[in-house]
């Protein structure tokens, strides 16, 4: 039986000080493994970006276990995955170019290696015309296929995704899913996001999240099926109580 790439067990994650305590995620259990993508669902505030945020080593959870390629060493875990924000986290004075040279410096890549990569990365994602334009005057649209190449350009064992198609346009949107599974079929993926589509599109499985908890889990069929629903979107709805 293959071991999961990701395991989150028993997570839960708190905010705020002792008089004003809140609970982003509240006993998280999950699992990922490589060849598998899988979506978290919910309304903003459910929880989606702290669990995601935990996943790639950013947050640490104040009890239960979080694993990832075997380790639970946040630094080991930074070092395996790549995470795309849903809001890019670029420097502006860099090229687009530099930015992925630079990434994958960070960890340590032979140039060699790194040129190969960020070819790779810079065809899939159609980042050829904006290449040598500095981060500053890219588009909201650019600027997060530059998120997600620099992403992948490290080759990364897990690929975690927080609301990744904010600000692509449609044509860019089917772009990107088709990128995503591509890298699905060498990688765990694990993303977020608002739209039904979309993870009916790419998931294999899905947990949908309300209050920081997990509600419900399965593939699209079985949600449907144990929430009494037509489709996923009124199991979605009935499951958060409409909230959106």
């Amino acid at each position: 039986m293959q071991e999961p790439s990701v395991s989150l067990c028993n997570v839960t994650k708190r905010y705020g000080s002792k008089k004003n305590i809140v609970t982003a995620c509240d006993s998280i259990n999950l699992e990922v493994s490589c060849g598998h993508v899988i979506g978290l669902l919910g309304p903003n505030g459910a929880g989606k970006s702290t669990v995601l945020n935990m996943v790639c080593g950013r947050l640490l959870p104040d009890s239960g276990t979080v694993t990832v390629c075997g380790t639970t060493d946040t630094g080991a875990i930074r070092s395996v995955t790549g995470f795309v924000s849903e809001t890019p986290e670029l420097d502006p004075h860099l090229t687009v170019k530099e930015t992925l040279f630079f990434e994958c410096s960070l960890y340590g890549m032979p140039q060699n290696k790194a040129l190969e990569h960020i070819k790779h990365a810079v065809k899939d994602l159609e980042l050829e015309s904006v290449l040598e334009k500095k981060v500053s005057v890219l588009s909201k649209g650019f600027a997060q296929r530059t998120s997600l190449a620099r992403a992948i350009c490290t080759d990364p064992q897990v690929l975690v995704l927080d609301e990744f198609s904010g600000g692509l346009d449609p044509a860019q949107i089917v772009g990107i899913r088709s990128v995503i599974k591509k890298l699905s079929k060498t990688k765990a993926v694990i993303f977020s996001t608002h739209h039904i589509d979309e993870a009916l599109s790419l998931c294999d499985r899905m947990y949908i999240m309300n209050h920081g908890s997990i509600v419900q889990s399965g593939s699209a069929e079985e949600i449907v099926k144990a929430t009494h629903t037509q489709n996923l979107e009124q199991a979605f709805l009935r499951l958060t109580g409409g909230a959106q």
